[in-house]
């Protein structure tokens, strides 16, 4: 154990840290959960017209660090979360890459002081950049309606939710143009019925933005996922 990894395990333990995945001490997420998780990174099973990855599935370690970054600010999942992300983004292509996240309901960034997919997709920038995968962080688009969470909805009332929600940056679009060779991929956090991602797709489509792939930290096969022609 090099010295500043037992010097994080000490303050851990004097914080009294424990890992969210299984509450051990010692850490926020102890490498048996994490061995756990990435063993998960793959296509999603849903059939869209752009492939689609993700980091983990949706369930047990995963869910408990996603909720505990997202939620209750525990920022020191920041790296491992967008580690995945990049796992997923690596699946879909091996070049030049530039992530589009999800534009965040403007009370979710209030209540939790940051835009916790956009740190993700950062971390995750970097993990591919470092990995000689040149990755950027592009905002294409901003959230136009804001029709609240879709926590409780079901698959058909969210994708109802979703329609019209995004627009285009087209000031960011126009400058695309200096990111040749760049393929895009639409990122977020979780996937369940696939309404916010597609719908997010969907209107770079129609803004000209060719859309090479959909990525996210983790997913939730649904069998409400609407396959997009």
């Amino acid at each position: 154990m090099g010295a500043g990894r037992l010097l994080d395990s000490c303050i851990d333990l004097v914080l009294s840290r424990s890992c969210v995945g299984c509450d051990v001490l010692g850490t926020t997420l102890c490498p048996s959960c994490w061995a756990s998780m990435c063993r998960q990174v793959g296509p999603h099973p849903q059939i869209t017209a752009w492939p689609v990855a993700i980091g983990t599935r949706y369930q047990d370690q995963a869910k408990a660090a996603i909720i505990a970054h997202k939620e209750h600010g525990v920022r020191s999942l920041t790296a491992p979360l967008g580690t995945l992300l990049a796992c997923a983004i690596a699946t879909l292509t091996t070049g030049p890459t530039l992530l589009v996240t999800i534009p965040p309901h403007r009370d979710s960034v209030r209540a939790r002081g940051a835009d916790t997919t956009s740190l993700i997709a950062h971390r995750a920038a970097q993990v591919l950049t470092h990995a000689h995968q040149p990755a950027r962080v592009q905002q294409l688009l901003i959230r136009h309606l804001d029709n609240g969470k879709h926590v409780g909805r079901s698959a058909a009332q969210r994708q109802e939710a979703i329609k019209g929600a995004f627009l285009p940056r087209q000031k960011q679009i126009v400058k695309l143009a200096k990111f040749a060779g760049y393929r895009i991929i639409v990122v977020d956090d979780v996937i369940t019925t696939g309404a916010t991602t597609l719908e997010a797709a969907h209107t770079l489509i129609k803004a000209d933005v060719i859309v090479a792939g959909i990525a996210a930290v983790a997913g939730t096969p649904s069998h409400s996922w609407q396959s997009a022609t």
